[in-house]
């Protein structure tokens, strides 16, 4: 193990925010990214802290078959990480990764430190300073990180388990993105017979899957289906699975979301998730769907190069599209109300009981919120 303790004496500089020209690794000063200016750091923080190296050098070791091999610095530096909440008492370590370039730490400050911000610009500092210190010894290599340190206090549950799934598909994201960048790549303009031809499409994924003969099922739950009865739903849509079927969402509801659930654990499970706004240049799918999109099994798509804002009229617009889209296909549209699944096309194989329903239904979508892809706003590299 590291002796960090005697690398790296206790004796801290004030953690200073600076303007100007930026200051060298090994300055008194750190940058650092307060998300909020009003929160009081005091009563404790889960923090998602992202360092990386200069200039995104991979100096840590290598991806492989989404793994990561340490080199011997990156063995020492993630020995390091791993001393931080043992050589700075009130900081806690919970999930954390070292990739070739960067890393990942899900920080816990306690409640009741004094200056809860100063205690983590020391930990950091002393963190790099000590690593830089390897580097220059084994590489001669006088510098290895990034200035500072970008910071994002996790306020919710929904935003830490975000963090924590992240962190684990890290590796699969870059074996993705770096190794095999077909997988990652935005194909446009989509070729499909089920899409609208006076549209521009983008999509993300195994584009098979609206190939001429697909047998799509687009779901719309409702959100005034209760609780009790997302069960039912879910192994309906398992049943439409085993009969071949491709789901095709916006998983936007908590009925549609306990679906996507079960699609994303189950290897045999097929479909597709379109977006309620455009594909960004740089889009990277949520984390969650890194595996199956591996696997062969999803597709993300959007409509269009505009942004749209998210709300009511935007989820019938696109529940409309997707509805359009599996009725052009060989399956089918449905839409499970309160009272039940209702259907648009006979009963297929494996839904057998269901009722015919109505194209005009609308679902109810009172206080929907916007649609980030993990519940949270995007995650940094």
């Amino acid at each position: 193990m590291l002796d960090m303790a005697r690398a790296m004496p206790y004796g801290g500089r004030i953690l200073t925010r600076r303007l100007g020209p930026a200051p060298t690794e090994m300055s008194d000063t750190i940058h650092y990214y307060r998300r909020f200016h009003g929160y009081d750091y005091k009563r404790g923080a889960s923090l998602f802290i992202t360092i990386a190296t200069d200039p995104r050098k991979p100096l840590f070791g290598r991806i492989e078959n989404a793994a990561v091999v340490l080199s011997p610095l990156g063995i020492a530096v993630l020995e390091a990480m791993e001393a931080i909440p043992r050589l700075n008492p009130g900081i806690r370590l919970f999930e954390h990764i070292l990739m070739p370039d960067h890393l990942h730490m899900n920080l816990r400050l306690e409640a009741g430190l004094a200056d809860p911000l100063q205690t983590l610009g020391n930990a950091i500092r002393r963190f790099k300073s000590f690593t830089t210190a390897l580097a220059r010894k084994s590489l001669g290599l006088p510098r290895i990180w990034q200035q500072g340190y970008h910071d994002r206090i996790c306020m919710s549950r929904a935003f830490i388990e975000a963090v924590t799934r992240y962190i684990a598909y890290n590796p699969l994201k870059y074996e993705l993105m770096y190794n095999q960048p077909a997988f990652m790549r935005i194909r446009e303009p989509l070729d499909s017979p089920l899409l609208d031809d006076d549209a521009y499409w983008k999509g993300m994924g195994n584009t098979s899957l609206l190939d001429e003969g697909a047998k799509l099922l687009s779901l719309r739950v409702s959100r005034k289906v209760p609780s009790s009865a997302l069960k039912t739903v879910v192994g309906r849509i398992e049943n439409a699975v085993e009969a071949g079927f491709t789901v095709v969402s916006g998983f936007i509801s908590p009925g549609e979301v306990a679906v996507r659930d079960m699609l994303l654990a189950n290897k045999a499970a097929r479909f597709v998730h379109v977006l309620p706004s455009c594909m960004k240049v740089r889009h990277r799918p949520d984390s969650r769907y890194l595996a199956p999109l591996a696997e062969g099994r999803f597709l993300e798509i959007a409509k269009g190069n505009d942004e749209t804002e998210f709300g009511r009229s935007a989820c019938l617009d696109l529940n409309a599209e997707i509805e359009r889209m599996a009725l052009a296909s060989a399956g089918g549209a449905l839409y499970w109300k309160r009272e039940g699944p209702h259907f648009l096309r006979g009963a297929e194989p494996g839904l057998r009981g269901a009722e015919p329903g109505l194209r005009g239904a609308e679902p109810e979508m009172r206080g929907a919120e916007p649609a980030h892809q993990d519940g949270v706003p995007a995650l940094q590299d």
